[in-house]
């Protein structure tokens, strides 16, 4: 799906906002919408040719692995098989929040959203759009930044148009985001590594689970 003029909404709340958006993912659309931290891009996990075109949108290697967000922790039994003591206390501390969390995949996860790599970000919103949004899907939603490989992320609507003048479904105008992408901690290695920081900095990780070591 091909839309040359992206389709804006700003009542993102309501309810037949939020049926449009799952019928256009259900149709393997792009959809940009505000998270917690920046503007994202999402389409529905389970269509390769969407997660395809996603790709080719952000300009991206289909080597380099996207997250995903899941409207609560039970869903995770769907996407590994190994979840970590120091992982459930970070998850129990700042889930849902700006936190990604890497896994060892099931192989239940397509290989076009974990990149080849055997592992897979997830992360639960605290952004009120996205846990609505995630209700009403009822599945799980690919969740990468909205901005082409290389520049900063979208911080507004009027930011992702301006990016993508073309190939999106669907724009969700939710106001101005926060502007710090989450962090992500490798928690399928034992101590986890800190791969980018955010706004739960390492000082706040190693409290809450002890020392960690950082990707150089």
């Amino acid at each position: 799906m091909t839309v040359h003029q992206p389709e804006i909404r700003k009542d993102i709340l309501a309810g037949t906002t939020l049926a449009e958006t799952v019928e256009r993912l259900k149709q393997g659309g792009v959809i940009a919408y505000p998270t917690e931290t920046v503007y994202g891009l999402g389409v529905d996990p389970d269509q390769p040719e969407a997660v395809r075109r996603l790709f080719q949108l952000k300009g991206r290697s289909p080597l380099n692995p996207v997250s995903l967000l899941i409207p609560s922790i039970d869903r995770l039994k769907d996407l590994t098989h190994q979840i970590s003591a120091r992982a459930r206390v970070m998850m129990d501390r700042y889930w849902p929040g700006p936190l990604t969390l890497l896994f060892s995949a099931t192989r239940a996860v397509p290989e076009s959203v974990t990149g080849g790599t055997g592992r897979i970000g997830v992360r639960i919103s605290g952004n009120p759009f996205c846990a609505a949004l995630l209700v009403r899907w009822g599945g799980l939603l690919v969740s990468t930044s909205a901005n082409p490989s290389l520049k900063p992320p979208a911080m507004t609507a009027a930011e992702v148009c301006r990016y993508f003048r073309q190939g999106l479904s669907l724009v969700l105008d939710g106001g101005r985001a926060d502007g710090m992408p989450s962090t992500v901690l490798d928690v399928s290695v034992d101590p986890p590594c800190l791969i980018r920081e955010g706004s739960i900095n390492r000082f706040m990780i190693e409290a809450a689970i002890g020392p960690i070591e950082k990707k150089q």
